[in-house]
């Protein structure tokens, strides 16, 4: 959900509207989204006949979707290379104090989660930091035909018609207090940093989870999971059906328990009742709602045989194209908050007495298996084809390249 103003002014009223608009629609949400991931949901299975069994079995296959979709994204962490070597060395050292790699892959799990994700940069004596604010209890109002962020809520407690939270605007926040009537702003403070506070990631353009899309398919897989294993132990609960022998009493089956042995007439029979199981019905039901699950949200079936052995790269791509267009719309979104961060972060060391003004380039990552013999190969064939720079860059092991320019030129002069 996009939180749009139709004006740049975030007036107590507005901020009313906006924040009972979250605790009413988007809150719940992405809370149904956040049970989905933990495998909390619960089985909807209707109502349940009394005496028969009532198995609540599910297959967390929206974890295994988001982790899978995170790890191929910031499994491997982007890597930042400024202009200005000063820049590398400070604001890259500020960035790795504060956390940056886990910070921006909790915010990717958060953002597949429920379609955004949120830090909160703030500055201390020991530096710039960086904190992760609960998606649960954060949005961002937006404003403009490019949907630029212009203000971020926290709603710190919420009880029935009662709330109180921060609101974060560019330099400065306030608190505020919402009961039932209306909703009360207090005196906004000064911030040592120029710009908004908290960097939102989006997952792509609407804003979506990763498994929000197949919701329903994932209740459905619980449900014939939880139901198939009803009916397996309602086999164990089988009637005995005796025919021919009405004059049986109380007596004669606990002795024929006893015993192991039932004395029938010539004309008696006796059998149990159990319901017909055909387990390749629900085997294919199973693969079929699997495989769906998994083409919608383009995620990649790492159990698949077809991913075992050796592959060349084409067919690899091939496979995983699905999940690189997801991948892409993820560093579409994500990029300018990591801009947006190291801006901050920039400001933060200006203040602290150390410029650091520099341009940068953000470069994401596959997380994925890497043949190091056969790229070093291919980048020697080139020869003089290409500059050494882009050999480095292409390097999955090398994270500076600055760096390994400068000790290349070194060896090269000693």
């Amino acid at each position: 959900m996009v939180f749009q103003l139709e004006k740049p002014d975030v007036s107590p009223e507005v901020l009313q509207e906006q924040v009972s608009r979250f605790l009413r629609e988007e809150r719940p949400r992405r809370l149904r989204l956040a049970e989905y991931y933990r495998g909390q949901q619960g089985v909807r299975k209707g109502p349940i006949a009394q005496g028969r069994p009532n198995n609540q079995l599910t297959a967390n296959f929206a974890k295994y979707i988001t982790d899978v979709h995170t790890g191929y994204f910031v499994g491997l962490p982007p890597t930042l290379t400024f202009e200005r070597r000063r820049a590398q060395e400070r604001v890259g050292r500020a960035l790795e104090e504060a956390g940056l790699e886990g910070m921006l892959y909790a915010a990717a799990r958060d953002m597949s989660i429920c379609g955004e994700g949120y830090l909160l940069t703030y500055l201390t004596q020991k530096g710039p930091q960086l904190a992760r604010l609960d998606p649960m209890e954060t949005f961002v109002l937006t404003w403009g035909i490019r949907q630029e962020p212009i203000a971020a809520v926290r709603v710190c407690a919420e009880n029935g018609k009662a709330a109180w939270g921060e609101l974060y605007l560019p330099g400065k926040m306030a608190t505020w207090v919402l009961n039932a009537k209306s909703l009360t702003l207090g005196a906004f403070e000064p911030l040592p940093l120029e710009g908004l506070a908290v960097t939102r990631f989006r997952n792509n353009l609407d804003s979506t989870g990763d498994f929000e899309p197949v919701c329903s398919l994932l209740d459905a897989y619980n449900v014939l999971l939880s139901g198939a294993m009803d009916d397996m132990q309602s086999v164990a609960n089988a009637f005995l059906a005796l025919y021919g022998v009405m004059g049986t009493t109380q007596e004669d089956i606990d002795r024929a328990n006893r015993s192991r042995v039932l004395c029938l007439s010539d004309t008696g029979k006796a059998e149990f009742v159990v319901k017909n199981l055909s387990p390749d019905t629900i085997a294919l039901m199973r693969d079929t709602l699997k495989q769906d699950m998994l083409s919608i949200t383009m995620t990649p079936d790492l159990q698949d045989a077809a991913f075992a052995g050796n592959q060349s790269g084409v067919a690899l791509e091939y496979k995983l194209w699905g999940i690189e267009q997801a991948r892409a719309a993820k560093e579409q979104g994500f990029a300018g908050g990591l801009y947006h961060i190291v801006g901050l972060f920039c400001q933060a060391l200006e203040l602290l007495g150390t410029p650091v003004a520099s341009a940068c380039t953000a470069r994401f990552y596959k997380n994925l298996p890497q043949d190091v013999t056969r790229i070093c190969e291919n980048l020697q064939l080139l020869g003089d084809t290409v500059s050494n720079r882009t050999k480095l860059e292409l390097l999955p092991f090398v994270k500076d390249v600055e760096a390994e320019l400068q000790r290349m030129e070194t060896e090269k002069g000693a």
